[in-house]
């Protein structure tokens, strides 16, 4: 008797799941739109940086390295008193090398030292003016500027923004096109990019004052998003 029941109860139990299996199978599922916004804010450039190289070539070590000491101080004097406090002075290279002859590899004929400086500053008004006095200065060589913006986490933000209210006027065009309507975000997927490639131009230092002129440069920012729709 209790071997009936429990076969029975087995059997009820079992009609139940396969009822609920068939149901599964049977409720609809919703139709889903993935869409990829963009977005790109161009903002003009508040901060540039310059790297300057001071180089001497002396028959001793010591003697490359005291003339580039002197040249390299009368070139942070020069930029200090352009940009003030406001301006930053880093070393960003120093080298001591021995320069040999082509047919003599063994002894050198003397020694170079290369001092590279870079200036950072958001007076981007007097880059002319830092190119030129640098030139007198004796610098060597100026390398390429590079123009970037301290706002660029901010903007990046309002990009990643703008980007999901693109994806939602993509994704309810399609949904129009396809008899469809927009219920709810399912999956949203942002991954901020890397920083800004700067902007580049090349120094070059002329006799009247160098005109400089920064563009402007743009972030941009992409988002995936998946619509439920019916």
């Amino acid at each position: 008797m209790y071997r009936r029941r429990l076969i029975s109860f087995c059997s009820i139990i079992v009609c139940l799941a396969l009822a609920g299996m068939t149901y599964a199978e049977e409720k609809p599922q919703a139709s889903t739109i993935e869409v990829v916004g963009k977005a790109k804010i161009m903002a003009m450039p508040n901060v540039a940086s310059i790297a300057f190289t001071v180089e001497t070539n002396a028959t001793k070590a010591q003697q490359a390295v005291d003339q580039n000491a002197k040249r390299a101080e009368r070139l942070l004097k020069t930029l200090r008193q352009i940009g003030g406090k406001e301006v930053k002075l880093k070393t960003a290279g120093f080298s001591l090398s021995p320069v040999y002859e082509k047919d003599k590899r063994f002894l050198p004929k003397g020694y170079r030292v290369s001092n590279t400086v870079m200036l950072e500053t958001k007076n981007t008004d007097k880059l002319g003016t830092f190119i030129d006095e640098a030139s007198n200065a004796g610098v060597s060589r100026i390398g390429s500027i590079t123009f970037s913006t301290d706002q660029e986490e901010k903007l990046r933000k309002e990009a990643a923004v703008r980007a999901v209210r693109r994806a939602k006027e993509i994704a309810q065009d399609l949904a129009k096109a396809a008899g469809l309507t927009i219920n709810k975000i399912i999956k949203l997927t942002y991954s901020p990019r890397g920083p800004v490639r700067p902007y580049r131009i090349e120094a070059m230092a002329a006799a009247a004052r160098t005109p400089i002129e920064a563009g402007e440069i743009g972030l941009e920012e992409s988002v995936s998003v998946v619509f439920e729709a019916q």
